[in-house]
């Protein structure tokens, strides 16, 4: 009995960490523009306390969001933040951009 507990809590492991390994950077759930707060905005990455700030001002004074062209007015948000967080970001439920699909790796020579 204690060899199956053994062999389970060790497939167990070997599965998290094989888990944690293939999701590099994956947010686990996204984050709505229009309803987070302060805190749920930084656990995107590349979204500190600064920029959270920013959209939540933004926010305030300008009611939801309604598209990525509404992210682009605040404050510290260009092409390349927007491209990098865009995919980890909702406007109610729906995601306000698609992660970019990798291609095949290229041949080293």
């Amino acid at each position: 009995m204690q060899s199956k507990i053994r062999l389970f809590r060790l497939l167990s492991t070997l599965l998290w960490a094989f888990f944690l390994w293939t999701s590099g950077g994956v947010a686990w759930a996204l984050v709505d523009l229009n309803s987070a707060s302060e805190t749920q905005l930084r656990t995107v990455k590349g979204i500190g306390h600064t920029r959270a700030q920013a959209i939540l001002t933004w926010r305030a004074h300008n009611g939801a969001f309604h598209s990525a062209a509404d992210l682009r007015k605040v404050k510290g948000f260009g092409e390349k933040t927007i491209a990098k967080v865009g995919p980890h970001l909702s406007i109610q439920g729906q995601p306000l951009m698609r992660a970019p699909k990798q291609g095949p790796m290229a041949a080293h020579p």
